[in-house]
């Protein structure tokens, strides 16, 4: 379904730059993973694509993080073996950063890959988010330590803390 919107809102908000393609934007409903679910998105590349989460089917109706593009259609993104996972955001090369929850019920950050969700584990302590990728495939995000929550940089598989004020 399309819907022709005046996009002002979007130009505020910093998702569209030229106020030109808010003259000629439509907005798309990306759908759900279940009929009647819940779908959010939290990020976008300059492809188009989009990422977010949105109710799974069955009876837990469990929070699913997601990929759409215009010619795939809204992909389930799985979990790290836990019920739950959120995308945040994606770079130009399809990457997508969140987090979901592990076997244990513990959220750690993920970063996804041609359909391989990697963990990339904690600080020392029990959780971890991330919330935004570069090109590069570097991931920024928090994680708990063993006293604290802190930044962290993750990069070639190492989680870096960055620390605090």
């Amino acid at each position: 379904m399309r819907v022709k919107a005046l996009s002002l809102s979007l130009i505020a908000a910093g998702l569209l730059a030229q106020p030109a393609l808010a003259q000629r934007s439509t907005t798309d409903a990306l759908g759900f993973l279940t009929v009647g679910g819940t779908s959010k998105a939290y990020g976008i590349n300059a492809s188009g694509q989009v990422v977010g989460y949105a109710s799974t089917s069955g009876s837990s109706g469990n929070n699913h993080a997601f990929l759409w593009s215009s010619g795939g259609g809204m992909q389930d993104l799985g979990t790290l073996g836990g019920a739950l996972s959120y995308a945040n955001a994606i770079n130009a090369g399809g990457q997508v950063a969140g987090y979901a929850y592990t076997g244990s019920s513990v959220p750690h950050a993920f970063l996804w890959t041609s359909g391989v969700m990697q963990d990339l584990g904690t600080l020392g302590g029990s959780y971890s988010g991330a919330i935004a990728i570069n090109a590069g495939g570097q991931v920024a995000g928090y994680s708990t330590t063993s006293s604290n929550t802190h930044a962290f940089l993750w990069s070639s598989g190492v989680m870096q803390d960055l620390g605090t004020l």
